[in-house]
């Protein structure tokens, strides 16, 4: 039988020319595959491992070779320090979009918000975060996709946090008004989906086509959403930091009031928000 460490550089040979973090993935996948942490992977490197372990990690290798995602092979993903359940039916969760989750929190916090409904909520991560962090938020997540809102849904269920969640296409079956509106809706231009790394095309398309110039859903949301906020209710997402400009001036047509923009922690313009505020005719 091979050690552990045998089969990390085995691994990591295997994956160096074809994916970005070859040490890390190879550790993940053979982690995975003994059912332990990395770090007890990482601090037991001379104990050898069974042949039924071994192939099971090998075929995980090669998944990750034909350009699928870790968080797909694993089954899961770290966000905000709660570990998700993922497939492919949603988006793998990024660690900048934790960017928005502050960004929300902060103005929540500010505002005395007391609802939220996350738009485009995908695995649920945003949704389950905020819920976490402040038990006392009302918060709703929707998402097109059944497949998707199943996923959120089994998610809240294992972080024990109660989120109502309702399949619909952006506004169509929502109901009500809220203090805050948070999205992280898909904002990639079309004719970058071809160039987008192996692992991403495999996320679904649906989740990440934001049409020709990234902005699709965006106009929507930032339009729609003044009819479903609460009085100096706030509207927060993300974008591409090349799209900020341009978002930046879709909320001062539509009215919106001090609009800001928040870095991640690559120091680049990652979320977006506004207050929204009526008009008294």
């Amino acid at each position: 039988m091979k050690t552990i460490n045998t089969l990390l550089i085995e691994g990591k040979s295997l994956l160096k020319d074809s994916v970005d973090t070859p040490d890390l993935d190879a550790s993940l996948l053979l982690a995975d595959a003994l059912g332990c942490s990395r770090t007890q992977l990482l601090r037991a490197v001379s104990e050898s491992v069974s042949e039924e372990s071994e192939i099971i990690y090998k075929n995980a290798l090669e998944r990750r070779l034909s350009g699928e995602c870790v968080a797909y092979i694993v089954g899961y993903k770290e966000f905000w320090g709660l570990r998700l359940a993922v497939n492919s039916a949603v988006l793998t969760p990024r660690p900048d979009t934790e960017t928005l989750v502050e960004a929300t929190l902060a103005v929540a916090d500010a505002n005395d918000a007391r609802s939220c409904l996350d738009l485009c909520a995908g695995s649920g991560a945003v949704a389950i975060a905020l819920k976490h962090e402040r038990p006392h938020l009302v918060v709703t997540g929707s998402d097109i996709s059944k497949s998707a809102v199943d996923v959120a849904r089994a998610n809240a269920e294992a972080h024990h946090v109660y989120v109502q969640w309702i399949e619909s296409d952006l506004f169509d079956r929502i109901e009500g008004c809220f203090d805050i509106i948070v999205s992280n809706p898909p904002y990639i231009p079309t004719s970058m989906i071809a160039g987008l790394a192996p692992e991403v095309r495999k996320e679904p398309r649906l989740a990440l086509d934001g049409g020709a110039d990234g902005l699709d859903i965006i106009k929507k949301i930032i339009v729609e959403a003044k009819t479903r906020l609460n009085q100096g209710g706030a509207l927060l997402m993300e974008a591409d930091p090349r799209q900020m400009p341009a978002v930046t001036e879709l909320l001062r047509e539509n009215t919106y009031q001090a609009i800001r923009t928040y870095k991640d922690l690559s120091g680049c313009e990652r979320a977006i928000g506004g207050i929204y505020k009526w008009q008294v005719l």
